[in-house]
């Protein structure tokens, strides 16, 4: 898979669990984890880029705690202003 893929695939990954932790107004429940694949396996499907679903699931897997501390660290802000 070409470099620009995956960059793709890993910012499709961050938007979608982004997504659901805005709606739901916290980090989504693991329960959660196959909607945001699923979400990006459409967004693959669109961009006809070839891999298997659980390669796109492990990937996400092993990079939840670095879309997490993204996410926080981006959302810590706007809670701060809140107060």
């Amino acid at each position: 898979m070409k470099q620009s893929q995956k960059e793709k695939i890993s910012e499709w990954l961050y938007q979608e669990y982004r997504r659901l932790w805005i709606e739901k107004g916290h980090e989504p429940h693991k329960r959660d984890n196959w909607k945001i694949v699923m979400a990006v396996m459409e967004h693959i499907a669109v961009a006809e880029i070839w891999i298997p679903e659980y390669e796109v699931r492990d990937y996400f897997y092993r990079r939840k705690s670095h879309l997490r501390k993204r996410i926080e660290k981006e959302l810590q802000p706007e809670e701060a202003i809140e107060e």
